[in-house]
C-alpha cells in the first residue's frame, strides 16, 4: 500500500510539473508572438519539423554501398535516392527521423523475386537536402516517384508511419493502379500534430498561423488532407500492418478504418511496437507475399524465383 501511495504521489508531481511547463511555454511563446511572429514560427519549425539524424546499422550501410545512387528534385531540394535490382519497381517510403534503407530486411526477397527496389531519404532526412520538412512536402515527394516522366515503373509501395500518411495522400489524388502496404500508418495525423502542439504549450494562434502558411505554400488543407479522411476515398486495395502494442501511432485507428472500409485489409501483430515491426521476419513474409499475389500475371515466375526447388 505504501509503495502504491508513493507511486501515486510521484505521478501527481509529474502531472503538476508538466502542466506548469506547458503554462510557462505558452506564456513565453504568446509574448514572443506579439513581439516577433516570424521568429516565433521559426522556433516552432525547428522544434517540431526538424528531423533528428539517424545512425545506420551495418546491414543498412552495406545496402547503400551496393545500391545505384541517383537523385530527384522536390521543391528545390535534392532528394538522394537508391535502386537495387531490375524489373518492376517497389517504392519504399520511410517514417519521421528515418531513412529509406530502414526497410533493408525487405529488399533481398523482392530483388530475388524479380523486382527492383527503390527508396530515398525524405527532405531534411539522411543525405537529402533541407533542414525542416512536413507532411505536405513528404506527400509531394511520393508523387514525384509516380510521375511517368521519371520512368520508375512503380508497381507497389511499402510505407511506414508518416511515410504511409504521405502515400495515402498521393494515392487518393493520383489514383495509381498499384499495390500499397501501410505499416503503422499515422492516419489521424492532424490530431497527432495538434495534440503535440497543445501538450508542449504552443499557443493555438501560433501553430494555426504556421500550418496555414504551409497550406498556402504547398496547396493542401490540414483538415481535408488528413490521411484518415483521404483513406476513405481510395477504392484500390490496401494492406495495413499494425502492432497492437504500438505506443506511437494508435492501432485502434487502423482497426476502425479496416472495419469500415471494404478495400482495406488489416494484419495485426503483437509485441513489436512501433519500430521492431520493420525488422520482424514474419512481417516481411506477410508483406512480400502480398506484393507477389498482387501481380497474378507474374505469380508463377515470381514463386519460382522465391522457391527455386
Amino acid at each position: 500500500m505504501a509503495k502504491k501511495i508513493v507511486k501515486m504521489k510521484s505521478l501527481s508531481t509529474n502531472v503538476r510539473y508538466i502542466k506548469a511547463r506547458q503554462r510557462g511555454t505558452h506564456l513565453l511563446l504568446t509574448a514572443l508572438w506579439h513581439l516577433a511572429p516570424n521568429a516565433t514560427k521559426n522556433i516552432i519549425l525547428k522544434g517540431f519539423f526538424k528531423p533528428m539524424s539517424y545512425a545506420l546499422t551495418p546491414l543498412e550501410r552495406q545496402f547503400l554501398e551496393n545500391g545505384t545512387s541517383f537523385h530527384i528534385h522536390v521543391h528545390d531540394k535534392k532528394i538522394r535516392c537508391w535502386k537495387w535490382g531490375n524489373g518492376p519497381g517497389i517504392l519504399f517510403v520511410h517514417g519521421w527521423n528515418g531513412r529509406g534503407v530502414n526497410f533493408a530486411y525487405f529488399f533481398k526477397p523482392l530483388i530475388n523475386a524479380g523486382y527492383s527496389v527503390i527508396t530515398y531519404d525524405a527532405p531534411a532526412h539522411g543525405e537529402s537536402e533541407g533542414h525542416v520538412t512536413n507532411y505536405f512536402e513528404l506527400s509531394d515527394t511520393v508523387r514525384s516517384f509516380l510521375d511517368p516522366s521519371h520512368d520508375f515503373n512503380i508497381q507497389g509501395i511499402i510505407a511506414y508511419s508518416i511515410g504511409a500518411s504521405a502515400v495515402i495522400n498521393c494515392i487518393s489524388k493520383e489514383k495509381p493502379s498499384i499495390d500499397a502496404v501501410l505499416i503503422a500508418p499515422a492516419l489521424k495525423l492532424k490530431e497527432i500534430l495538434f495534440n503535440s502542439f497543445n501538450h508542449h504549450g504552443v499557443p493555438e494562434i501560433v501553430y494555426q498561423n504556421l500550418v496555414a502558411g504551409m497550406e498556402e505554400y504547398y496547396g493542401y488543407d490540414v483538415h481535408q488532407d488528413n490521411p484518415y479522411v483521404l483513406a476513405k476515398t481510395i477504392s484500390t486495395k490496401m494492406l495495413i500492418v499494425h502492432d497492437k502494442d504500438d505506443r506511437t501511432i494508435p492501432y485502434t485507428d487502423s482497426k476502425i478504418l479496416s472495419d469500415k472500409t471494404d478495400n482495406v485489409y488489416l494484419h495485426t501483430t503483437e509485441g513489436l511496437g512501433h519500430k521492431r515491426i520493420l525488422r520482424d521476419k514474419a512481417v516481411v513474409d506477410v508483406i512480400t507475399a502480398y506484393i507477389f499475389n498482387g501481380h497474378p500475371q507474374r505469380d508463377e515466375q515470381l514463386m519460382k524465383n522465391v522457391n527455386p526447388n
